[in-house]
């Protein structure tokens, strides 16, 4: 590969001087840092591979995986030997300084330092390259050993084989062989398509009226292969890179279409389970990625909030933010090309904005899984009607808990057991003043914690001894309020309050209570009504409607007070006459 001295490198052929007092040089060696060791992972090195085909105008990449090399083709415009020699074997040539940031069709390039090439070795010692442009072919022989013989000798330059023209196979684009694997691939091609698909958005998409498709060993690489959008359960979507997501996702996902200051695009989504996260290679999906010029720039993205929220471990997504890579502005990413330079006023910006969006769809989030994970309750008859006697606050900790249950990963028929079970613990700690504590249940402790209320025959009887005891509290409540010559108010408030003192089927049978101070709308509707009024009616003590539809009228009278049985009905009938 040459190395480029300009004035320095003449200065030395004509002879170190006087009037040239110092001089830089750069050794081989630094090829050792700046990208042969600088990969450890056979995807991001093909990543490199598809990159330079995509700056190269290609439309279709194949790569051949075998166990013993990995052989790249694209139907790009290829390199002649002058090509060869000025860019691809010049380590740092920086395209864009030489007014090529668009590529001859007018694609947005994504090469910038020009030591992408070089990651090819972190896996191999061979690399051969064909290449056809203008019918111009080329071809060479790069040999990792040899390179690092040249850094041993300090040669400063290393010369690689040239291929003979009627041995290069390839009549259009550039052709790429991996060989002699250090690294021996146990990846899948699915598992590589899988891979290579979630580092590109462009993959399998027309962009800017040109398609760009790469098959691995026959089959296209796909957006299903990306596994996010057939996960996500509730999806943001931003700009016009949400709208093609939002398109691609199924439609019978609930999606929110936001808008936020600053040049933000792509989406943001969570999924039901957060076992739904791992894809079928055991990768973890949990993060999001900022993606710039459609290739993958920063991964492991969501931990740099410190989010340890629930939430954040349903949360994946994907931002778009090509005005990091700016041709005016200095490189944003690192070295490796694998992460963004953090200090940078761009990137620091950039997280702002999605710390800031994450925190909305927390609480976004909170309610949306709360009011399904109640509907999916509801499905059980006995939940149903259990819930409906709960008064609001109870019926409220109810939802966080139902919420809970129906986030882990399994189906209905599983569920309905720990809805029932979580009943049973509900009513538990509810008499212990104890909610709290199903709140603060992991999942991982939640299944296990309602399973350990399974045994019903213990449970019930214990939940049944718990209402007794409570019933039989109340009893005596009432007779000490009788022997103590209580108002009528009191007595009333306490039988609105438990009416299976009256009939212990009223407890179940209950549709619309109503006393006194709720006559007006019961009995007149809107109707004013005056105190005559009230006076020829008699006080209406509680009127109840069971749901049958009968109504029952209920009069109180002090222990004291001694009636006849037509005094009691007068209410009744002066009710009927109206």
């Amino acid at each position: 590969m040459n190395q480029a001295s300009g004035g320095t490198a003449r200065a030395h052929q004509a002879g170190f001087s006087h009037d040239v007092p110092y001089r830089m040089t750069v050794d081989l060696n630094v090829l050792n840092h700046l990208g042969i060791r600088l990969y450890s992972s056979i995807p991001a090195v093909l990543s490199e591979a598809v990159a330079n085909a995509w700056d190269a105008d290609a439309e279709r990449v194949d790569i051949i995986v075998t166990n013993d090399s990995i052989v790249i083709t694209d139907d790009g415009h290829g390199m002649t030997t002058t090509d060869i020699n000025a860019k691809f074997l010049k380590v740092g040539y920086q395209r864009r300084k030489d007014d090529m940031a668009k590529s001859p069709r007018g694609r947005a390039v994504l090469g910038r330092k020009g030591i992408g090439k070089l990651s090819l070795f972190s896996i191999a010692n061979t690399i051969e390259v064909h290449s056809c442009r203008s019918d111009q072919t080329s071809g060479l022989v790069l040999s990792l050993p040899k390179i690092q013989e040249s850094i041993e000798n300090q040669s400063g330059e290393y010369y690689p084989k040239p291929v003979l023209e009627d041995r290069i196979e390839i009549a259009k684009g550039t052709r790429i062989e991996i060989r002699d694997l250090r690294k021996r691939t146990t990846l899948t091609p699915p598992t590589l398509r899988r891979r290579l698909a979630r580092r590109f958005s462009s993959i399998g998409h027309e962009v800017d009226g040109m398609r760009f498709d790469v098959e691995i060993n026959g089959e296209k690489v796909t957006s299903d292969d990306r596994e996010f959008y057939r996960k996500v359960e509730y999806l943001w979507t931003y700009g016009d890179r949400g709208a093609q997501t939002a398109a691609l996702a199924n439609t019978k996902k609930q999606h929110f279409r936001r808008k936020v200051d600053g040049n933000f695009s792509g989406w943001i989504g969570t999924v039901a389970s957060a076992g739904d996260l791992v894809s079928e290679d055991d990768d973890n999906l949990n993060d999001i990625q900022i993606m710039v010029r459609g290739k993958v720039a920063q991964e492991r993205t969501l931990e740099k909030f410190g989010e340890d929220g629930l939430y954040a471990r349903y949360v994946v997504g994907e931002i778009h933010a090509d005005w990091l890579d700016d041709d005016n502005e200095e490189d944003i990413a690192t070295t490796s090309r694998q992460s963004l330079i953090e200090d940078d006023p761009r990137v620091e910006q950039l997280w702002s904005l999605i710390h800031s969006e994450l925190k909305y769809i927390q609480s976004q989030w909170t309610d949306l899984r709360t009011k399904k994970g109640l509907q999916t309750a509801l499905k059980v008859p006995e939940v149903k009607e259990w819930f409906e006697t709960l008064g609001k606050d109870q019926q409220s900790k109810a939802r966080q808990l139902f919420g809970k249950i129906n986030s882990l990963k399994l189906d209905f028929r599983n569920k309905k057991p720990l809805f029932k079970y979580g009943v049973l613990a509900f009513e538990r700690l509810k008499l212990q003043d104890s909610l709290s504590k199903l709140n603060k249940l992991s999942e991982v402790d939640l299944a296990g914690y309602l399973s350990a209320y399974e045994d019903h025959d213990d449970l019930e009887a214990q939940l049944y001894y718990e209402i007794s005891k409570g019933r039989l509290q109340v009893i005596e409540s009432f007779k000490s309020h009788v022997d103590d010559n209580a108002l009528e108010k009191v007595l009333q408030q306490l039988l609105f309050d438990h009416l299976w003192l009256l009939d212990p089927s009223w407890d179940r049978a209950t549709m619309d209570p109503v006393m006194e101070q709720e006559v007006k709308k019961a009995v007149l509707g809107d109707e004013e009504f005056d105190g005559e009024y009230m006076k020829e009616i008699g006080r209406v003590d509680i009127q109840y409607r069971r749901s049958g539809g009968k109504h029952v009228i209920i009069e109180l009278k002090r222990p004291g007070v001694i009636t006849e049985s037509a005094n009691l009905l007068r209410p009744v009938d002066n009710c009927l006459a109206f």
